[in-house]
């Protein structure tokens, strides 16, 4: 599955490092023993949903993504001053992504795609259960968005993986929602897979929870 990773990320269909990829490669194993489905939420050009439909075969995979760029932070659900993107940035369209999935001999028939914002989307999936949520929106109101309609779906042992722990906003995010949760934020390193310090100012990229 490394060389899989690599491909994916010669051939520019992600921004995700290799090292993310390992994160899931060596924990796939005990996301594949538990009940519940596969989502990621932003998708971009479709890389690491390739890359989670070829790592586990057996899960009912979805993709959320707007497919036409991030929404207006004038119309979003929360607001964050430090937010960076604005309205379209990082389109790609959703049959670009179709494509590449195409390309790589992957059927999308066999994928759930929840195309639109996910205030819109993720309230409507037929979701019941999930062994892993990756959360790769890059924003702060989507973040607890997806936080909000997902996180209590994401069964005890499951995963919850955020690519962008090294973005102001979704630090911020994080950190509201736990605080509002009163849950404690135990936060693991991608590589160490240690719980590490919660830091508002710095993170490393792609830290992940284990719920309890």
């Amino acid at each position: 599955m490394i060389n899989l990773a690599q491909q994916i990320i010669n051939n520019k269909l992600t921004k995700v490092t290799l090292e993310r990829f390992e994160t899931i490669i060596r924990h796939r194993d005990t996301i594949e023993s538990l009940d519940g489905d596969i989502i990621e939420c932003g998708v971009w050009k479709g890389g690491m949903g390739i890359f989670l439909r070829k790592m586990f075969t057996n899960k009912r995979l979805w993709l959320a993504d707007s497919f036409s760029g991030f929404q207006d932070p004038n119309k979003a659900k929360y607001n964050f001053s430090g937010e960076r993107h604005k309205l379209g940035g990082m389109t790609v369209p959703y049959n670009d992504v179709i494509n590449a999935f195409k390309n790589i001999g992957i059927n999308p028939n066999n994928i759930n795609f929840l195309v639109g914002y996910v205030n819109d989307t993720l309230p409507k999936a037929d979701i019941q259960r999930l062994s892993l949520l990756r959360v790769d929106v890059d924003a702060y109101s989507a973040t607890i968005e997806v936080l909000e309609n997902l996180y209590d779906k994401v069964v005890p042992g499951g995963y919850i993986i955020f690519d962008d722990t090294c973005l102001i906003e979704t630090r911020h995010a994080i950190n509201d929602f736990f605080t509002l949760r009163r849950i404690d934020i135990k936060l693991r390193h991608p590589v160490t897979d240690e719980i590490i310090e919660f830091k508002l100012n710095d993170m490393p990229c792609g830290c992940y929870i284990i719920k309890e």
